[in-house]
């Protein structure tokens, strides 16, 4: 009975710890022109126009850029 618990205790928390909460914890930069909501981007994702992995340092340029040219953006 106490290996059986051993083992059931063991599985549970590998599994766990398995569990990734990386999703949570993305950031994302979603940005408004004009009253249009355009396509959010978030970190971890692979940026179209250059194929590299965005980055939190990459989004938060992008949102200073973005707001230079007149555009309202959030970081969530």
């Amino acid at each position: 009975m106490r290996k059986i618990l051993l083992s059931l205790i063991f599985i549970l928390s590998i599994s766990l710890s398995s569990c990734s909460k990386d999703d949570d914890d993305k950031l994302c930069l979603i940005c408004e022109v004009e009253g249009e909501a355009s396509d959010q981007i978030c970190e971890g994702e692979t940026d179209p126009d250059s194929g590299d992995t965005v980055t939190k340092e990459l989004l938060e340029i992008s949102k200073s850029l973005f707001e230079a040219f007149g555009a309202t953006c959030t970081l969530k």
